[in-house]
């Protein structure tokens, strides 16, 4: 039963990881709306992330997906949710979220005090250290970015008028193209 958010969101995440498959190297790629994803039932490595952050944004969690980057120059896209403790951390394409030890989401400044784990849906050789160096080195910037309308959450009317008037106000771009 789904009594909370937070039982919601992870519903979600467990939805977009069971169904959603990693898209086959021999098509190509398809970036259109996230329904496209869906009916498809594959997608990218981006593309889990931006239908996971979507559906999270439907039932008013806010959220979003994002690419980070290491000293190294290396990167990893992760999605991020609001709850009411605050901005918890998961990964849809590999199935891997992060609990606090105590049992809860971890939100990111547990993260950054080292009060975290990971979860896994399925056996993965995916350690804490693989994510432990992007969320650290850019927390200050996730933060930053929370606020930002992005791809996740103009899927709604609302959004999409203040992302589309936003532009237009820029001077990005004509109010109707």
């Amino acid at each position: 039963h789904l009594d909370t958010r937070e039982d919601k969101i992870l519903r979600l995440f467990h939805w977009t990881y069971e169904t959603i498959q990693p898209q086959p190297e021999s098509l190509p790629t398809i970036d259109g709306h996230v329904w496209d994803i869906y009916i498809r039932g594959y997608g990218s490595r981006s593309n889990f992330h931006v239908l996971f952050s979507t559906l999270c944004n439907y039932i008013g969690a806010d959220a979003f997906c994002t690419r980070l980057y290491a000293r190294d120059t290396s990167k990893i896209r992760l999605s991020f949710v609001r709850i009411k403790r605050g901005w918890v951390v998961f990964d849809p394409y590999n199935g891997i979220y992060f609990r606090n030890y105590t049992g809860d989401l971890a939100t990111i400044e547990e993260i950054s005090e080292q009060d975290w784990h990971i979860v896994k849906l399925s056996q993965t050789d995916i350690s804490k250290a693989n994510y432990e160096q992007y969320i650290i080195e850019n927390l200050p910037r996730i933060k930053r970015f929370s606020s930002r309308l992005t791809t996740a959450n103009i899927q709604s009317p609302i959004n999409r008028l203040r992302y589309q008037l936003h532009i237009w106000l820029s001077g990005k771009r004509p109010l109707l193209e």
